[in-house]
């Protein structure tokens, strides 16, 4: 690959004051993997000449919430609430080695980087010892993703079969902090991959909870995700957003996914502090967390888009753009249908999406000096449509942000490109090389992942998943009322 590329002649989205996007014909120069110059007729030199007529060229998409892991389970929660998919997704983590977590990295990683995702905020809670998350980082690296790795912490099964199921009682193992710590010391992909941290230990009390924090902000960990937690009887009468600002744990390094019930209290508490939050209309909308509240105006300037399950639904931006777009218009809509009467203007745009999941995103991780826009210093992180394709005909001159929006899918995804590299060229993915310098192309990673697969399955039928949830639903002293059968 040679150290600097041309992409000549494509219309690129190009962010302006206060978000605006406008479309340009142009050439971009990119060399060192950084974006040197935007302008018309730039002399190539020596340069690799990508021809980029009748493409459309966008910021690569930004996904701030992922669990990657967990491509061996996709399929399995099409009609599962919360409730449901606890046992049968999350907590079978016990269920994967590290050569399994390793291939479900990469699978979820390559399925991103087919719909245009070049940067993710990995959530990863499988790390079930040290191996597990070496395993997952080396998929990371390879995959050829710019992620921020959260080494996370997760809730640990030490037994489980058909009769019992029993939960760790230690949830934060003596190796746990030491490997991160270790991890974080370390540069990864020349800086591609980021190490960052998962928390949703709250319980685990102030003392932990500060320790927990200060070893991995010493560390040099710059981004903490967790899941937003309501007030319960084991994490207490505060949800975990207020929680961290009366033990002062907040702070703008601080990604919050799913939030959709959130009061004003804890949107304070955000605004306050810098705080981020990550919406996923897919899975939010499927298991009854609420509306998906990336349009909320409390959270304009700290919201952005997420898959979170790809076990459970669509592994892409696009779709999520479209679901969160259409989900709050209907949601507006609603109340005057009720009256009788029909809106005359939709109350979110398209560029409000578009926005959602480039800069926005870049954004709410703290790489918006570095991604989300098309910027000269930027890093070369774009992906390139097709606008000649039957969806993208016509809709791509007359409004190119309502033409991926609205229009697109990932076969309209001509290329990727991530750091200056190109992962994915006419429409197909490029093989990858792994540490050991072998190329590793999807049918040799598909022929990978469905052996795992069969074995997971396998163990899988071992289980009881209703005695595994029942003793969830004991530790975290669930109300069963608010369970209920319909």
């Amino acid at each position: 690959m040679p150290n600097s590329m041309l992409l000549r002649g494509g219309i690129a989205l190009i962010h302006g004051e206060n978000d605006v996007v406008t479309a340009q014909r142009t050439d971009i120069l990119v060399s060192g993997g950084k974006i040197k110059k935007i302008g018309e007729s730039i002399e190539a030199g020596g340069a690799e000449v990508i021809d980029c007529t009748g493409k459309l060229i966008s910021p690569g998409f930004v996904d701030t919430h992922h669990h990657c892991w967990q491509t061996q389970l996709k399929g399995r929660h099409a009609n599962h609430m919360l409730l449901e998919y606890i046992p049968t997704g999350n907590l079978t983590a016990f269920l994967f080695g590290p050569d399994d977590v390793y291939l479900g990295e990469l699978g979820g990683l390559m399925e991103l980087i087919d719909a245009g995702v070049t940067t993710v905020v990995d959530h990863c809670h499988a790390i079930y010892s040290p191996e597990h998350a070496n395993a997952a980082l080396k998929a990371t690296v390879e995959s050829g993703i710019r992620s921020v790795f959260c080494y996370s912490s997760a809730f640990l099964i030490s037994e489980w079969d058909q009769n019992s199921t029993s939960i760790d009682q230690t949830p934060l193992p003596d190796w746990f902090l030491a490997h991160l710590v270790k991890l974080a010391s370390q540069k990864h992909a020349e800086g591609r991959v980021e190490i960052g941290f998962g928390w949703d230990h709250f319980f685990l009390g102030e003392e932990t909870n500060k320790m927990v924090f200060k070893t991995v902000r010493d560390a040099g960990v710059k981004l903490i995700t967790t899941h937003w937690v309501n007030e319960s009887p084991i994490f207490g009468p505060r949800s975990s957003i207020t929680t961290m600002d009366q033990q002062s744990l907040v702070g703008p390094d601080i990604l919050v996914s799913h939030g959709n019930q959130m009061n004003d209290e804890d949107a304070t508490i955000f605004k306050k502090h810098g705080m981020s939050v990550s919406s996923t209309p897919m899975t939010e909308l499927q298991m009854g967390h609420g509306l998906p509240i990336c349009y909320d105006p409390r959270f304009e300037d700290c919201a952005s888009l997420g898959v979170d399950c790809h076990s459970s639904g669509a592994g892409d931006m696009i779709t999520q753009m479209r679901v969160g777009l259409q989900a709050e218009r209907g949601v507006f809509n609603q109340k005057y249908v009720e009256q009788g009467k029909n809106p005359s203007t939709c109350k979110q745009t398209v560029e409000n999406t578009f926005n959602l999941a480039t800069i926005k995103g870049a954004r709410a991780c703290k790489l918006g000096d570095k991604v989300g826009s098309i910027a000269v210093g930027k890093s070369a992180d774009f992906v390139i449509f097709d606008t000649e394709t039957p969806a993208m005909i016509c809709a791509a001159k007359r409004d190119p942000i309502a033409a991926i929006v609205l229009h697109s899918s990932i076969r309209d995804i001509d290329a990727v490109i991530v750091d200056g590299v190109v992962r994915k060229a006419n429409g197909k993915l490029l093989p990858v090389e792994t540490k050991e310098k072998e190329l590793l192309n999807w049918k040799d990673i598909v022929a990978q992942l469905e052996e795992s697969y069969e074995l997971i399955e396998g163990k899988a039928k071992k289980l009881n998943y209703e005695e595994a949830t029942k003793t969830v639903g004991n530790a975290f002293q669930l109300n069963w009322n608010r369970f209920p059968t319909i």
